[in-house]
């Protein structure tokens, strides 16, 4: 074998060789994408199951199991809102504002560790997503899930109403 057909196959190797990493840097690549699509479609799922299960609540302290005197007056005053005394845990609480300022942890069954911080305030039809200081017939709830498994934060908003039964 002379010296030219040596070269034609380092060359041969060199190009193989290239080509094989950029094969496994685009399969790399490709499997994180997936997973962090994967993650980020779980994180969307808690945020809205914890939407969902909010939503089961009563609008506001004044309306749980009864008909407020006045509405939106006897409503829970705008810089009040949160748990009332004595629901000191997550499975106490009766009315949507007793989420604000809640934080929870969890971990998913495929081991995705998470935190959701949690906001509600009111709003108006003419504002849905400033909070306003003024009772209203509107709740935003605000969701945001942080996990070291995302490369984004996972944020999601949530408009009650209160329609009277």
């Amino acid at each position: 074998m002379g010296r030219a057909e040596l070269l034609l196959v380092l060359g041969a190797l060199v190009i193989f060789s290239r080509f094989s990493l950029i094969v496994n840097n685009t399969l790399l690549d490709n499997s994180t994408r997936v997973l962090e699509s994967e993650f980020e479609i779980t994180g969307i799922s808690i945020l809205q199951e914890t939407i969902s299960e909010v939503g089961l609540e009563a609008f506001d302290e004044a309306s749980v199991g009864a008909i407020p005197a006045g509405v939106p007056g006897s409503f829970t005053a705008a810089g009040t809102l949160g748990p009332e005394a004595g629901e000191t845990d997550s499975s106490m609480y009766d009315d949507i504002d007793d989420y604000n300022g809640l934080t929870k942890t969890g971990t998913t069954i495929a081991g995705m560790s998470y935190t959701i911080a949690i906001e509600v305030g009111y709003v108006s039809i003419a504002d849905l997503v400033t909070f306003s200081s003024t009772r209203s017939t509107l709740k935003r709830m605000n969701l945001t899930l942080t996990s070291e498994y995302l490369s984004n934060v996972l944020k999601l908003s949530y408009v009650y109403s209160y329609i009277r039964e």
